[in-house]
C-alpha cells in the first residue's frame, strides 16, 4: 500500500524569492489525475528530470524554480516516491 503523503527532508534548504521563502522539506502526496496529466505532457517535452521536477512542483506547492537547486539524492527521493503512483499496478494492490 502506497503511504498518501510523505515528507522529504531536504539535505540543503532551498530559497524562494531572494530568500524570503526558505523550504527545509517537501510534503509530497498522491497526484490527481491532471497532474499526472501534466508530467506525461512534460516528458514528452522535455524529458523525464524535468517532468518530474513539474509533477513535485504540482503536489507539493514549492515553485519548479527553487526546486531545479535540490540536492540531486533530495530529488531521487522525491522521485522514488512519485514513481510509486506513476507505475501503480492495481492487480498486484490486492485489493482488486
Amino acid at each position: 500500500m502506497l503511504e498518501k503523503t510523505k515528507i522529504i527532508t531536504l539535505q540543503t534548504p532551498l530559497e524562494s524569492a531572494g530568500g524570503k521563502l526558505v523550504y527545509t522539506e517537501l510534503e509530497l502526496k498522491e497526484p490527481v489525475l491532471v497532474q499526472a496529466e501534466q508530467f506525461y505532457e512534460r516528458r514528452e517535452q522535455k524529458g523525464a528530470l524535468n517532468a518530474m521536477r513539474l509533477l513535485i512542483s504540482l503536489v507539493s506547492g514549492v515553485p519548479e524554480t527553487p526546486l531545479a537547486n535540490m540536492q540531486f539524492t533530495d530529488y531521487k527521493r522525491c522521485e522514488a516516491y512519485m514513481l510509486g503512483f506513476l507505475g501503480f499496478d492495481p492487480s498486484t494492490d490486492g485489493n482488486n
